[in-house]
């Protein structure tokens, strides 16, 4: 028995640790779904360069994107998962 709790207690902190280290990306994908907000595809044809992406984000004047904007750092790695150079 304790060694079925450890397996499960050692899946559950893995797992853990795995959805901390997943693309940003899919933390915007909620709402950047085409309807809410601008999707994937959308995006890669308005924005060229991680720049020009992280910029626009940091300077939204949309209420959503509030709680993006105060990290620089997410931004950068979302713009990266999302494939802009």
């Amino acid at each position: 028995m304790r060694k079925v709790m450890a397996l499960i207690l050692t899946l559950v902190f893995v797992l853990g640790l795995a959805s901390f280290a997943a693309a940003d990306w899919e933390k915007c994908k909620a709402c950047h779904n085409g309807k809410v907000a601008p999707d994937e595809a959308a995006m890669k044809a308005k924005f060229k360069t991680a720049d020009e992406f992280v910029k626009a984000a940091m300077t939204s004047p949309n209420a959503m994107m509030k709680s993006q904007q105060g990290d620089e750092e997410v931004l950068k790695k979302t713009a990266a998962a999302l494939g802009f150079k």
